[in-house]
C-alpha cells in the first residue's frame, strides 16, 4: 500500500516552490529539495527567491499557511509536541500568543517565572522583569546576583528567588 504525499505550491511563490505535508520545500525549477537551516531560535528555515529577492521563512509557518485552515485568524503556529524541528502538518496548530505561552508552560518547554524578593526591603515581585522595572534596573543583572555569577548586588540591592 502506497501513500500519496500531499504537495501544494507555496502562497506567493506559485510555480517556483512547493511544500509537502512533511515540511519538505521543493524548488520547482530545479526539482530539488531546498536546504533547511536551523535559525538562532531553533526553528528550521529556508531561503526563497523571487524576482531576484531573497526572503527567509520558518518552515513550520509555511506548512501551516499552506495546509491548516485558520478561520479565527490566530497569529502563531504551535508545535504540539514541543519539538521546533518537527514540522509535519499533524504536529502544528494555529494559536494565539497566550495559548502558545500556556502550552509551553504546561508542557515544561519554558519555566514559569519565579518570584523575586529584594532582601533589603522585603518586596516581592512576580518576575525578574517586574523587579527590574521597579528599581529601574536590569533583569539580567538581577539574575546574575541571584545565581552568584558576577556581582552580588545591583542598584544597591541583593535579591533572592522565592516560591
Amino acid at each position: 500500500m502506497t501513500r500519496e504525499v500531499i504537495v501544494r505550491d507555496i502562497n506567493g511563490y506559485e510555480g517556483l516552490y512547493s511544500i509537502d505535508i512533511f515540511g519538505n520545500v521543493i524548488n520547482l525549477k530545479s526539482n530539488r529539495e531546498v536546504k533547511q537551516q536551523k535559525n538562532k531560535f531553533g526553528y528550521m528555515s529556508v531561503s526563497l527567491y523571487k524576482d531576484k529577492e531573497q526572503k527567509q521563512y520558518r518552515v513550520h509557518r509555511l506548512v501551516a499557511e499552506t495546509f491548516i485552515p485558520n478561520p479565527q485568524n490566530k497569529e502563531q503556529v504551535n508545535h504540539i509536541d514541543g519539538i521546533k524541528t518537527h514540522n509535519v502538518v499533524w504536529n502544528l496548530e494555529w494559536t494565539t500568543s497566550k495559548e502558545n505561552n500556556i502550552h509551553a508552560s504546561d508542557t515544561g518547554l519554558v519555566h514559569k517565572a519565579r518570584k523575586v524578593k529584594i532582601v533589603e526591603t522585603g518586596e516581592i515581585y512576580s518576575s525578574l522583569g517586574s523587579c527590574a522595572r521597579a528599581i529601574n534596573g536590569n533583569a539580567g543583572d538581577i539574575s546574575r546576583c541571584i545565581h552568584s555569577r558576577g556581582t552580588k548586588t545591583h542598584k544597591g540591592y541583593t535579591f533572592e528567588e522565592v516560591e
